[in-house]
């Protein structure tokens, strides 16, 4: 394996413990606090935290699973169903509204699917206040789009999306590996930002 992969997956290894790092702690805290706690009031709080952040752990780790994991044949479709269960799911709660498609078939390729789950990942970290995320179909090509008040669209990403030296930021391999998925299904990945929006282009090449 290439110096430069290894610091992919490093960088990708280091975006889920950050992802991961925030529930797991939680839990710990709301464990200890059972520990020493008395006062039922106060054990019923720290048991709905543990009760919280363990759903937060299982909903993230479910979507990176299907994104990142290498369960099955790679060539095996990825029913969207599922896909659509486990998107909705990671962003349930959240400050974004999530729209997908009512009817796209029955199954996505599989290098597509991990794609468009990490580009929603991505663009919805374009919108620190909230606002609203979308996926479309139109024919064989696919379009996220996240609109919002406020749009911040970091280099380092914009840079992983590109073809130049990958930077050595988390978010910049989740877009090159974004890409390299997106170009593994044979297509072209075309972003674009605007004022108060970012969008991803999926289109056959």
């Amino acid at each position: 394996m290439a110096a430069a992969d290894l610091d992919l997956v490093a960088l990708i290894c280091s975006r889920l413990c950050h992802d991961l790092a925030g529930s797991i702690g939680a839990i710990n805290n709301g464990v200890e606090l059972l520990a020493e706690e008395t006062d039922p009031a106060m054990r019923d709080d720290a048991i709905g935290l543990v009760a919280q952040s363990a759903n937060d752990a299982a909903r993230r780790l479910g979507f990176f699973r299907l994104a990142l994991g290498a369960s099955g044949d790679a060539a095996e479709p990825m029913a969207f169903g599922e896909f659509s269960r486990v998107a909705k799911a990671y962003f349930d709660g959240g400050k974004l509204s999530l729209l997908l498609p009512a009817t796209v078939g029955s199954s996505l390729a599989k290098p597509l699917g991990k794609a468009l789950l990490l580009g929603l990942s991505l663009a919805a970290q374009a919108l620190p206040r909230g606002g609203n995320l979308a996926l479309t179909q139109q024919g064989n090509s696919w379009q996220i789009r996240a609109e919002g008040t406020t749009v911040r669209w970091q280099e380092s990403v914009a840079a992983g999306f590109g073809d130049g030296a990958l930077p050595a930021d988390p978010q910049a391999a989740m877009a090159r590996y974004t890409k390299r998925l997106a170009e593994s299904a044979g297509c072209t990945l075309v972003t674009g930002v605007a004022e108060n929006s970012v969008t991803l282009g999926f289109a056959p090449r």
